[in-house]
């Protein structure tokens, strides 16, 4: 596993790192979508059976084709059990991180996944607590497509997220000979 230090740039500094909650990363975000799931995978299940004791009846039809597509149609409990199953195992190398230059998502089963906002990149920022992550006192924050999932304190992490793009975009687009003495622009430094 690649630590987060050998990823950041020579002056730069971590300000905030954290991990999701294994369970909720393992859950997913839709924990609805695993009933859905249930359902669907009864319904087909029925018409397996179904088309299957009728093709050994005196009516014989060809069950390949019939089982063929019933096992390409049971496309959501295909995913339903294999999404949380690589969930499970690529928690251990989740790990999110903000910076004073951008923010770190990183994950991966066999190798290292690292995907990085830069601030003035940041949008759509938005947080979502649903019914489980309220009882673990952890939400989802979603920021230019990618979801920070299961994090503690969603609502103060979502804050320092939109305050710290916007200080440091405001940075970048006012150029340091126009800003005040007592703030010298993008060479602030942000403090853990």
């Amino acid at each position: 596993m690649t630590p987060l230090n050998a990823l950041l740039d020579s002056r730069e500094t971590v300000i905030w790192q954290g991990k999701p909650s294994h369970l909720l990363y393992t859950i997913g975000t839709k924990p609805w979508f695993y009933v859905f799931a249930i359902f669907w995978g009864l319904f087909d299940w029925q018409f397996f059976l179904t088309f299957n004791n009728f093709g050994s009846a005196a009516h014989q039809v060809p069950v390949f084709p019939i089982n063929l597509f019933i096992l390409i149609h049971l496309a959501p409990v295909w995913y339903a059990i294999f999404a949380p199953t690589y969930r499970f195992f690529n928690w251990y190398r989740v790990i999110y991180a903000l910076t004073d230059r951008r923010i770190y998502l990183t994950s991966g089963l066999v190798g290292n996944d690292i995907k990085s906002i830069e601030w003035p990149e940041v949008k759509n920022l938005s947080v979502d607590v649903g019914f489980l992550e309220n009882m673990m006192q952890r939400g989802t924050i979603s920021v230019s497509g990618y979801k920070l999932m299961g994090v503690e304190n969603p609502y103060d992490l979502y804050k320092r997220i939109k305050d710290m793009a916007v200080d440091i975009s405001s940075d970048r687009t006012f150029p340091n000979e126009f800003r005040p003495a007592e703030n010298p622009g993008y060479n602030t430094r942000y403090k853990a």
